[in-house]
C-alpha cells in the first residue's frame, strides 16, 4: 500500500463518526476552519481553486485544512464521549 492510501488515525476516527457526531463536530468549528473543510473535501475543491474563492494563499488553505481536520477529528471524538 502506498504511503498516501495508508488511513491515517483522523481518518480512521471521522469515517466511524455518526452522522449526528459529524454534523456536531463540524459546527463546533470556527468558521474559518469550516468553510475550507467544505470547500476542499465536500465540494472537492483543488487547495489552488479554494484559495482564489476564499481570497487567501494557497499556503493558508493548506494550513487551515490541516488544523480543521485535527479539530474535527477532537470535536468528532468529544460528541462520541457525550453520548
Amino acid at each position: 500500500m502506498r504511503r498516501d492510501e495508508q488511513a491515517t488515525s483522523e481518518d480512521v476516527s471521522l469515517r466511524s463518526a455518526t452522522f449526528t457526531d459529524m454534523h456536531r463536530a463540524l459546527r463546533s468549528l470556527s468558521a474559518e476552519h469550516r468553510v475550507v473543510l467544505v470547500h476542499v473535501y465536500f465540494r472537492g475543491m483543488s487547495v489552488n481553486r479554494a484559495a482564489e474563492v476564499l481570497g487567501i494563499p494557497a499556503a493558508a488553505v493548506v494550513s487551515r485544512t490541516y488544523y480543521a481536520m485535527r479539530a474535527l477529528k477532537d470535536a468528532v471524538q468529544a460528541c462520541g464521549a457525550e453520548a
